[in-house]
């Protein structure tokens, strides 16, 4: 009948479950390993880089500061402007009707460096062809529209997203979750043994029973193995 639990109580009841801690933390890496390798669908990640600047000229001859600082202030618009409808339906048509614009918009992320006129084009996808296609569509798109709908034409394009066919997924990261399962099984694990512990109804040693019931223990009774009955038997 445990109402106090010591560190020696603890450290005791570790050692008697220790199975029941290996059992607990067996479960949870086994099922995310057949996760990760049976269930889980790989996410690869292909990247296109695009240059954007007002005019030529300014490209050309002397870069002035304030036409540089526009050019700076106007990328979050061409970041707006690459996950716009106008530019998704045409990539939409371009991959045959097979995603749509909500799907392209997941699998689409935009980003910039700070004060960069580099626009990071990048894509997810199960497949890393297609995400390669999707990414290099995308900005050849952009490349078109934008000098209709801001009167740039340019546009340079740094880097195409490339299939090499030795690409690695970058989701799910295997390794951080079979770590992140191992903490969560001895946690659990851990909590199991604690739990079980509080709720004991059993006394453990004489002095909780002098403690708690207020009785003095004249003696004490040992525990005989069934090897000992037997041979006490035999000689009687």
């Amino acid at each position: 009948m445990n109402t106090r639990i010591d560190l020696n109580k603890i450290l005791v009841s570790i050692k008697n479950n220790k199975w029941w801690l290996i059992g607990i933390l067996l479960i949870i890496l086994t099922s995310a390993f057949v996760y990760l390798h049976y269930f889980a669908t790989p996410i690869y990640q292909k990247k296109t880089q695009i240059l954007v600047n007002q005019s030529e000229n300014v490209q050309k001859n002397n870069l002035e500061a304030q036409t540089v600082q526009a050019d700076l202030q106007l990328v979050n618009t061409y970041s707006a402007i690459i996950l716009s409808p106008r530019i998704l339906t045409k990539v939409e048509k371009g991959l045959q009707n097979k995603y749509d614009i909500q799907e392209l918009t997941d699998m689409i992320q935009v980003k910039n460096s700070t004060n960069s006129q580099v626009i990071d084009i990048s894509v997810d996808n199960p497949s890393p062809e297609v995400a390669a296609r999707i990414a290099n569509l995308t900005a050849q798109t952009f490349k078109k529209e934008i000098a209709q709908i801001m009167k740039i034409e340019n546009v340079t394009t740094l880097s195409d997203a490339m299939y090499t066919g030795k690409e690695v997924p970058i989701k799910p990261q295997k390794f951080l979750i079979m770590s992140l399962s191992f903490l969560c099984g001895v946690m659990i694990g851990f909590i199991f043994i604690l739990t079980k512990l509080f709720f004991e109804r059993t006394f453990t040693s004489v002095d909780e029973i002098q403690e708690l019931l207020h009785l003095n223990v004249l003696g004490e009774v040992s525990e005989f193995s069934v090897s000992y009955n037997v041979q006490a038997r035999n000689e009687k």
